[in-house]
């Protein structure tokens, strides 16, 4: 019978409950012997929106949808060797549109073949910076900052790239670094040529752990923990010939630079702060071109946490600047396995000097198991 966009979840769950024979489940980890272990989880987002001027006669807009709705199947097959795949069908309800595709966002393999360092092979997210390798489920902050994440246009899907990638620690070094598919190599009589060579793409990631190491494999935005975090990060990503604008034909290059802290203050209380500025050449003419920067602090206090986050992008091409201030504020009841984060959203797009002030005010629930 052939997948369609509603049934796949429900397969998938079904398959998953048929494996438990094969060992004892604890939260939906199955265990199979001493080394392999295979686990399951579901995240669901279910989130609400307020927005100025939604409406079709000019009031406050309302939209109820599901975010995101994974589930996610990793684990070990023997003590080096692991693999890891996800399901995604976001923004399902959004704006009443509920046929949304149901897609792998993730799916690798990977082997430690020293102490600590890997290899992966598969769909992976492209390792430009520590914002982009969050993940959704461990975020500070209700969403990313996508203005600021601005890969080639067309590569991919959601900032994942297939290839591989060498990944590991040297002492409190952390580095990792892929080789991608990136623009695949057309030659057309009536376009341009893009990549004709068909040269991969090339991403690479380093950062200094200066206190506890970071060794997530998708990092988290807030740790809860009573050790300290705080790292300095640097990336790069390249690829020749890789974007045709009006202009011609040019190498895609992007470059970025971060710093995280994570800071337990006693208590049950920890102030998060990170900043990240990025640098795109994708042409003189394309939109995605310029500089920017994202900037998270929150402080939390227990259960609860005020937070505020800033991006701005400047673009080479007039009047496709962007400029989002988002107050907020978190209830943590159980971490990432539970809990509700809301923000304020008061943008500026465009030409930012002279466009009108956009305001949408979000809700989301989260729920992780």
């Amino acid at each position: 019978m052939p997948l369609t966009p509603t049934r796949p979840l429900p397969l998938l769950l079904t398959l998953a409950v048929a494996l438990l024979p094969l060992g004892s489940a604890v939260a939906g980890k199955i265990t199979i012997n001493d080394e392999a272990h295979l686990n399951i989880n579901l995240l669901l987002q279910p989130q609400a929106q307020f927005i100025k001027d939604g409406a079709p006669v000019g009031h406050v807009g309302t939209d109820f949808f599901l975010r995101r709705v994974r589930l996610l199947v990793f684990g070990n097959v023997t003590k080096r060797l692991s693999f890891f795949m996800e399901t995604d069908q976001p923004n399902f309800g959004k704006d009443g549109n509920y046929n949304v595709d149901f897609f792998v966002q993730d799916a690798f393999a990977s082997y430690e073949f020293a102490d600590k360092i890997w290899v992966d092979a598969g769909f992976l997210i492209a390792p430009l910076s520590r914002h982009n390798l969050q993940g959704a489920i461990a975020l500070n902050t209700v969403d990313f900052h996508s203005n600021l994440i601005r890969f080639t246009p067309g590569v991919g899907k959601v900032w994942r790239d297939m290839g591989v990638q060498l990944r590991g620690f040297v002492g409190p070094l952390g580095f990792r670094a892929a080789i991608l598919n990136g623009a695949e190599g057309t030659v057309r009589e009536d376009a341009p040529a893009i990549n004709p060579d068909d040269i991969p793409r090339g991403v690479a990631m380093v950062r200094w752990n200066f206190l506890t190491r970071e060794e997530d494999l998708f990092f988290q935005g807030i740790y809860f923990t009573e050790k300290p975090h705080l790292s300095v990060g640097a990336g790069a990503d390249y690829q020749p010939s890789a974007v045709a604008t009006a202009s011609g034909v040019h190498d895609s290059v992007a470059f970025s630079a971060d710093v995280f802290l994570d800071w337990p203050m006693g208590n049950n209380q920890e102030l998060v702060f990170q900043t990240g500025v990025y640098t795109y050449r994708q042409g003189m003419d394309s939109a995605q071109s310029g500089t920017g920067f994202l900037s998270e602090l929150g402080y939390r206090i227990g259960h609860v946490e005020p937070l505020v986050s800033v991006e701005y992008f400047n673009s080479r091409v007039i009047a496709q600047d962007a400029f989002v201030v988002r107050p907020g504020f978190n209830l943590w009841f159980q971490k990432h396995t539970f809990n509700l984060k809301t923000e304020v959203a008061i943008s500026r797009l465009g030409d930012i000097s002279e466009t009108d002030t956009g305001i949408a005010g979000t809700a989301q629930l989260q729920f992780f198991y």
